[in-house]
């Protein structure tokens, strides 16, 4: 459930992010075209209806990104743990909004060193965020290739016992069964790890493989650290 809640805020923030990032194309389309655009009458409308949204409620989409953002990080943090890509995107996101907001309330005039600054930084965050989002797919596979080669090569080698997904399945955390999971060909016993209640997880399950879904998460493999390993999954 946190899971899924943290990736909902997740998305919300970059949705009310992008809102605000609109504020500065709408500037631009109106100030190179919106002579234009405003010759006909549905052009200007819906000139006047975008400007509308996302140049007067400004502000609303900065702070609803502040506020996504905290509540992200929280739920993020309290799973994962710092996730630096994460850090540095969130650190961009709150030296905007208090930028805007130190602008706000000192009446600055739209020109200058803070409103360049405050144009950079929007650029920044869009690198930030793009390198967030994509950046835990290609490191963490290629530190779990490095890793698992040396997990297998040292713990699965030796004679330890062999589980097929049948078996697997049998070793499901509840009715008194011992909590094991599955990854990259190595099996995990997770029955005294506090974060495995009744064979749950962050809505995934013991006597499953996690391949898949631990390859794409932010953390990686090192959840599987000190953990003691049982036998060798055969797919």
């Amino acid at each position: 459930m946190y899971k899924e809640l943290g990736e909902l805020f997740g998305w919300l923030l970059i949705g009310a992010f992008a809102c605000t990032i609109l504020n500065y194309c709408m500037k631009f389309i109106n100030k190179k075209w919106g002579k234009k655009i405003s010759a006909n009458d549905f052009g200007k409308k819906a000139m006047k209806l975008f400007m509308k949204i996302f140049v007067r409620n400004h502000r609303f989409f900065g702070v609803s990104t502040a506020v996504l953002l905290i509540a992200h990080f929280a739920i993020q943090f309290s799973q994962f743990g710092i996730n630096l890509t994460g850090f540095l995107a969130a650190a961009f996101i709150i030296l905007q909004v208090a930028l805007g907001i130190y602008a706000n309330l000192s009446h600055k005039p739209r020109k200058g060193a803070w409103f360049v600054t405050h144009r950079l930084i929007a650029i920044l965050i869009v690198f930030g965020i793009a390198f967030h989002l994509l950046a835990p797919y290609s490191l963490n596979n290629a530190i779990i290739k490095n890793s698992s080669t040396v997990v297998q090569s040292t713990e699965t080698t030796s004679n330890l016992a062999r589980f097929t997904k049948d078996d697997l399945a049998t070793f499901n955390g509840k009715n008194g069964n011992a909590a094991y999971v599955a990854y990259k060909n190595v099996v995990y016993d997770v029955t005294n790890n506090n974060q495995w209640v009744n064979g749950q997880h962050n809505g995934h399950h013991a006597g499953s493989d996690l391949t898949q879904a631990i390859s794409a998460s932010p953390h990686g493999d090192k959840v599987f650290k000190g953990l003691p390993v049982v036998g060798e999954y055969i797919n």
